[in-house]
């Protein structure tokens, strides 16, 4: 049996974080439980032997999966779209795409390395490889519409992704970006003992998928089939490891570290009721940007604002956004 703080189980130190947590602060409770669990692997982080990589090679060439929706002419604005974690193009826009191609937006979206159709699905490449990738696909999008705007939506992992590509100068084709419920509190933002337990884990137990069960419960939406409809899906990847979670973070630690050297306009888009991020570090992320970005809340959002019920407010909010940019 594991032995975690003050001698409890990690289960049982993760209930007894969670107790003691102001109870009206839900996001507070969750990430209590977590930080209890990470820190029970501490005990037997120094047996383990050297130190992790983010992934577990180099990241292989690979021709991404690819999903397109073409616009209704006159095609007046590109998007290039990147998911969040475990989730892949088809599923995140089956719904919300053809509403914006209906208003002259082309919307343009690929499967992150090691997520979706991808051969390399659940294998994390690392968080260069992801950025690499999006600078790639923003190459390719500039290069088949050179005259219109290319606006990039990154959905949680997916906004770490785009924030930190453009802070750090590797997407000059992208004129402006929309991140909904965006993973990009990193820095400062996660203190140090998450971050050593999160180091116990990977040097432990890289490529163990966890399910969280019985010690925290985070809910992403209030849309319940859509819920099912995403644990039903054999290609959404709902466990994750302490591999890629640990690369989620230092692509966190990258956008926020990247955020003072964005230029292009933004829209940032937050559900009051997200358990996933946590909004006020994206608050403190947005203030380090040279340029005010537009921040838009919803009282009623989750995580997954475009599959929430309310849904057609984000909806309709990025759609207008894009073409305020478009001639």
């Amino acid at each position: 049996m594991e032995r975690g703080i003050g001698g409890e189980t990690a289960p049982a130190a993760a209930r007894a974080v969670a107790r003691d947590a102001d109870p009206r602060d839900k996001a507070g409770m969750i990430r209590a439980a977590a930080i209890a669990l990470l820190a029970a692997a501490l005990p037997l982080a120094a047996c383990a032997p050297g130190g992790p990589v983010e992934g577990a090679s180099a990241a292989p060439a690979e021709a991404l999966a690819q999903a397109r929706w073409p616009a209704a002419p006159p095609v007046r604005a590109v998007m290039l779209v990147v998911h969040g974690y475990g989730d892949y193009a088809e599923t995140l826009l089956g719904e919300v795409a053809p509403f914006w191609a209906a208003s002259g937006i082309e919307v343009r979206a690929y499967d992150q390395r090691g997520f979706g159709r991808n051969a390399s699905r659940g294998a994390w490449p690392g968080a260069e490889a992801l950025i690499s990738d999006f600078a790639a696909q923003a190459r390719a999008a500039r290069a088949d519409h050179p005259d219109l705007p290319l606006i990039a939506l990154g959905h949680s992992l997916g906004g770490g992704v785009v924030l930190a590509a453009l802070g750090e100068g590797r997407a000059p084709e992208v004129d402006g970006a929309v991140l909904l419920a965006p993973a990009i509190g990193g820095g400062p933002h996660i203190n140090g003992f998450m971050r050593a337990g999160m180091w116990a884990m990977t040097t432990l137990i890289p490529d163990r998928r966890l399910s969280g069960e019985g010690i925290v419960r985070i809910q992403a939406s209030d849309n319940v089939p859509a819920l099912r409809a995403l644990a039903a899906d054999p290609l959404y990847l709902a466990k994750p490891t302490p591999r890629e979670m640990q690369g989620l973070v230092r692509i966190m630690d990258r956008a926020e570290a990247a955020a003072g050297a964005v230029e292009v306009p933004l829209l940032i888009a937050l559900g009051a009721r997200d358990e996933v991020v946590d909004n006020a570090d994206v608050r403190a992320v947005a203030a380090k940007l040279p340029r005010p970005p537009d921040l838009r809340d919803y009282s009623e959002g989750w995580h997954l604002l475009l599959r929430d019920l309310g849904r057609r407010a984000v909806w309709e909010d990025v759609r207008d956004w894009v073409l305020a940019r478009a001639p």
